[in-house]
């Protein structure tokens, strides 16, 4: 490989550059040890005086920098602890040095990257028949210039699986392998890729990528890593890609669809982009310092998706080798600094929480039934209405007999835990005082006279003692009754039902009569209140004995969680759980039954109206559940402006350090905003997709050519800037992106284009030779070939076995997976193995929990997606055998196959080759299926010797032993592999 610094014959060597090329290297290879305050032998490598010190201008070899480089004269080779410099490096400062050392540096064009890209002429080819579009000319001028030919066609059948993996992320089935073999037409090619794009397992597909960009997941993130309903954005990008959304509306709707005007459901979605930054929600987080984290993901997020750029480096300081200053990253930072923010919680009695807003997304069918639910509500209310105020002589009876509800209390003997005591008061109530133990259960004790009870009344009451006046112990003032139970002369007191007059969302009166410890009645949003409870029991008690009452509080979600004050009474009164009446009601009663707010709380609890409210609340029921299956989006939107956005620049890129205010602005070094365009975010993305914009196409088409090819023209994809790799085929690049922007950024037209080609359709086929010459194939000799994605690996084997579902869209699924990859100390949360079609999802609708990935789909370097990830380096590890052999989801496809090849007509070899087919998308070769014949025989004959290891398989010997070679058979190397 020649050196960057070549000296032709009679020419002059070229100029090296000071600032463009040596003082970017030392940065980036001595400036970890060589610079700042306290420099390494205080010698600042990043200051061009201390520089001097280490430099014989015009000697390089005299030159203490390039000694110590070297590593000669005895002295330890530099950086030290450190990869050495390349040749090629060191080369470059030796020429600047014997050029005379001069750190004034001159000025140079902008980086390729930065320049609007001119659409260039076509090549002059050799072999021009070669060549099927204009790809070919640029592809093959290269090729002809370094002496190279371009490798024959691939056989029918390898093209026809590569472009359907690359298009669906799928083989192609048997019969579309017939029909392909089958079409002589000089079209039939052209056709199979317009079928492909056309199926909606091309956006499933295309999304899997783009869902890696765009960090997608279904938690939170962080160490409690919670669960987040963000499925919705997940469709759209799926349907996007389907309905072949142009890239310039594609990347408007994510940036800036809610700031389109009458923005659509779809388009408030698409913002979902940025809302998958995670989320934390952490005891003792400071949300501001949260949220200004999550600005800056969305900056540097946006930067890498759409700019190709390492915006991030700008937020402490200026970029070292691009030219984004730290004011150009703030300036970005203030188009994402106007998000709404709903503060949720009090700082007064815990945590306040910050909260981005989230949307319904309802399907038309569901917007329907919830429209005439409602419509059928209001009618429900209506009658009950009318019907009520024909029971005044009724509610008149239900006030005076209230009046009277508050009875003796019950008094006896008191139990609670030890190093607790129950204080009996004045007026009969009993305080729990002493240490706060946590878990409790109190048991009152008392004698009952005859008479006739029919119910029991628990007054949870408000006490100065208590923090925030209680009527809990815990700090928050709550409590969370458990369970209630009542027993008479030793035996249970059943209870018909119970009622409250209020209870926090989540619980409920009937909670405290199951055996759940962690449900029951709590009181959050009315603390510091006395509340009632009544039990109304299954028949009268009417004769006298010992009436034993057992409060329990055994949540062991919420410790410490118990009454501080209560006080116990019997009612005698027909339905007394109409008598649970609120403290401000109770107030209301003197006023009479005509108080309006007297009588809209009789009738909430009427007897007779109960059939009305039956009828009502089975309406409010139908649409609660109706509203829960209703799914919700995160979604971005901006508060009203008032002026200019602006934030500040954060001196050294730390929270509470704040510099100079900015204003909203694109990078000064690009090309300017047009004054047309708000300065917003939606500006922004107008800007994004300006052509005029040098970066957006060039990295989008080479994204899709990266798609395909398994490298892109700029392998970095991620980084266009200087550090990043030069692109094999510069002017192939420019013409992309002029041709992306000239076909109004159509994906499907510009991925046709490039499938079509034929540099695509080359053997992937390479001499020693060429591989030796070429191994990571820049030059395009010869087609692509390497491992498939973790999720096309999965879905194949699953399509091989006859399972996978073809299901497009909704929430995320729970295939198998290893038992205890969900251990969490934060929740209970566990993994709930999905059951019938959607154990057998496309991977992409698999669940992703940030901190405990899929573990196969990890195996097989997916990311965490806790952060924007443009490529996945591919690694080949024995966990990735392991994984392939005994993952339970790729033996679930194993036993798919195996019955598949069962129930082929044909002897084993026949039934084995198509089984080989299904994976590879080939017939096998005689040698080939004489290997596998002979692995079947030698499995019969094992697991024939041996059925208690064929039932451990759930199988028969005969169906062990298929089985096991449709392991095989996904285990190929040519399976997992494109090509």
């Amino acid at each position: 490989m020649p050196l960057p610094i070549a000296v032709l014959a009679g020419s002059a060597p070229e100029r090296v550059d000071y600032v463009h090329d040596v003082a970017p290297m030392l940065k980036a290879h001595c400036a970890s040890c060589h610079s700042g305050a306290e420099p390494a032998g205080n010698l600042d490598l990043t200051s061009a005086k201390s520089l001097a010190r280490v430099i014989v201008p015009g000697q390089p070899d005299k030159s203490q920098l390039v000694i110590r480089l070297l590593g000669t004269d005895g002295n330890p080779r530099m950086p030290m602890g450190f990869a050495p410099l390349s040749d090629a490096q060191i080369g470059q400062i030796k020429s600047w040095i014997s050029q005379g050392a001069s750190t004034t540096g001159v000025v140079k064009p902008p980086h390729w990257a930065y320049v609007t890209p001119v659409r260039p002429p076509l090549p002059v080819v050799k072999n021009v028949k070669w060549a099927r579009n204009p790809i070919d000319r640029f592809v093959l001028a290269k090729l002809e210039k370094e002496g190279l030919k371009p490798s024959l066609e691939a056989p029918r059948e390898t093209l026809l699986r590569r472009v359907t993996l690359d298009l669906t992320g799928l083989n192609p089935t048997p019969s579309e392998i017939d029909a392909f073999l089958a079409d002589k037409r000089p079209d039939a090619y052209e056709r199979v890729v317009d079928r492909l794009l056309a199926k909606p397992q091309y956006g499933e597909h295309m999304a899997r990528g783009w869902l890696d960009l765009a960090r997608y997941a279904d938690s939170d993130g962080y160490e409690k890593d919670l669960k987040r309903t963000a499925w919705k954005y997940r469709d759209w990008v799926i349907e996007a890609f389907n309905r072949n959304e142009p890239f310039d509306f594609f990347t408007i709707d994510q940036l800036a669809g809610d700031l389109l005007p009458n923005p659509s459901m779809d388009q408030l979605v698409a913002t979902g982009f940025n809302r998958n930054t995670m989320m934390n929600l952490e005891g003792g987080v400071d949300q501001a310092e949260a949220h200004f984290n999550v600005v800056l993901d969305r900056v540097g997020t946006t930067g890498t998706v759409f700019l190709g750029s390492t915006i991030q480096c700008a937020r402490c300081h200026d970029h070292k080798y691009d030219p984004f200053t730290q004011k150009d990253f703030y300036q970005l930072a203030a188009f994402f600094s106007n998000a709404e923010i709903d503060p949720v919680g009090s700082k007064a009695i815990g945590e306040e929480k910050w909260y981005e807003p989230q949307i319904e997304v309802p399907s038309p069918e569901q917007a329907a039934q919830r429209s005439k639910l409602r419509q059928e509500l209001v009618a429900a209310n209506q009658s009950l209405k009318v019907a009520a105020e024909a029971l005044a002589p009724e509610r008149e009876k239900w006030v005076q007999a209230a009046k009277a509800v508050p009875a003796a209390p019950l008094s006896g003997a008191v139990s609670v835990p030890a190093g607790e005591t129950a204080k009996v008061l004045p007026d009969g109530s009993i305080r729990v005082e002493g240490e706060n133990l946590g878990q409790a259960v109190y048991e009152l004790t008392a004698k009952v006279p005859v008479g006739r009870t029919t119910g029991i009344r628990l007054e949870a009451l408000p006490d100065s003692t208590l923090a925030l006046n209680g009527p809990g112990r815990a700090t928050s003032g709550n409590f969370i009754l458990t369970k209630f139970e009542a027993s008479f002369d030793g035996k249970p007191l059943p209870i018909r039902e119970a009622a409250v007059d209020f209870t926090q969302p989540g619980y409920s009166a009937a909670a405290t009569l199951d055996d759940d410890p962690n449900s029951g009645w709590a009181l959050y949003g009315q603390i510091g209140k006395p509340h009632d409870a009544v039990y109304e029991l299954a028949s009268p008690l009417m004769t006298s004995g010992e009436l034993k009452i057992k409060l329990s509080m055994t949540s062991s979600e919420w410790p410490q969680h118990t009454i501080g004050r209560f006080r116990l009474s019997l009612m005698e009164a027909e339905h007394p759980t109409q008598y649970a009446i609120p403290a401000e009601v109770r107030t209301l009663l003197t006023a009479g039954p005509d108080d309006p707010r007297v009588a809209a709380f009789y009738q909430t609890v009427s007897p007779t109206l109960v059939p009305l409210r039956v009828a009502r609340d089975g309406k409010q029921t139908a649409l609660n559940q109706l509203q829960a299956q209703i799914p919700t989006a995160l979604v971005l939107r901006d508060k009203p402006a008032t002026g200019p956005l602006k934030t500040n620049v954060h001196i050294r890129g730390e929270f509470l350090s704040k510099g100079a205010e900015v204003t909203a602005c694109s990078p000064a070094f690009l090309p300017a905003m047009a004054s047309s365009l708000p300065a917003n975010r939606l500006g922004l993305a107008k800007w994004i997709v300006d052509p005029r914009n040098p970066l957006t196409a060039r990295v989008e088409v080479n994204r899709l050519w990266e798609g395909v090819f398994g490298r892109g023209i700029v392998e970095t994809s991620e980084d266009f800037g200087t550090q990043g790799s030069p692109p094999t085929h510069r002017e192939l690049l420019d013409w992309l992106a002029t041709e992306f922007i000239a076909r109004k950024w159509n994906m499907k037209s510009m991925l046709k284009l490039i499938v079509t080609s034929a540099t695509y359709r080359q053997s992937s086929v390479a001499s020693a030779a060429l591989m030796s010459r070429d191994p990571s194939n820049a030059l395009l000799a010869r087609g692509p070939r390497y491992r498939l994605e973790a999720e096309a690996i999965r879905d194949i084997s699953l399509q091989s076995g006859g399972v996978l579902s073809l299901k497009v869209g909704g929430p995320s699924v729970f295939p198998l997976q290893p038992d205890g990859t969900w251990d969490s100390p934060y929740s209970g949360e566990s993994w709930m193995t999905s059951n019938g079609e959607n154990r057998f999802r496309r991977g992409i609708y698999t669940f992703w929990k940030r901190t405990a990935p899929y573990p196969s789909f990890a195996a097989f370097d997916a990311t965490t997606r806790e952060s924007c990830t443009v490529r996945r380096i591919r690694t080949n590890t024995p966990l990735q055998a392991l994984a392939m052999l005994n993952d339970a989801a790729i033996m679930d496809a194993a036993h798919g196959l195996a019955r598949r090849m069962q129930g082929t007509t044909g002897d084993d070899g026949r039934r084995l080759a198509f089984g080989f087919r299904c994976t590879t998308g080939r017939w096998p070769g005689v040698a080939e299926r004489d290997r596998l014949v002979a692995l079947l025989k030698k499995l019969r004959s094992r697991y024939a010797g041996d059925p208690t290891a064929a039932k451990k398989m759930k199988a028969t010997p005969e169906s062990a032993a298929w089985t096991m070679a449709a392991n095989v058979l996904l285990n190929l190397d040519e399976t997992i592999t494109k090509e």
